[in-house]
């Protein structure tokens, strides 16, 4: 391959990047009443997801999902966290300190 065939792959390559960068989706979900806004949510593959804690006490939003796993640790009221989903797949979402709390996320391609 030649050296400008390289830069121009290179090239396209960032700006498909990019693209898809620009493309992504915030979806808010709020923690309100010790539960999800929602039970499901589909997204595509690099979307965010922004987890805003509207209780007035801790929690800890955490995927142990292969390939999707996360852990927000503790999520103080009024607290916002945004996780990327990069890849194809479903994401069982809970609360380590309210174990009902349940989300399922299904990331598109």
């Amino acid at each position: 391959m030649s050296r400008r065939t390289s830069t121009l792959v290179a090239f396209g390559a960032v700006v498909l990047m990019t693209a898809v960068a620009v493309a992504a989706t915030d979806h808010p979900i709020l923690q309100k009443d010790r539960s999800f806004s929602v039970r499901t949510l589909t997204v595509r593959a690099g979307d965010r997801v922004v987890f805003t804690n509207a209780d007035p006490m801790t929690h800890n939003v955490y995927s142990l999902t292969e390939g999707l796993a996360f852990d927000l640790r503790s999520q103080a009221p009024g607290q916002s966290d945004t996780v990327t989903f990069s890849r194809q797949g479903t994401a069982l979402v809970e609360c380590a300190i309210h174990p009902k709390m349940k989300l399922q996320v299904v990331v598109t391609p």
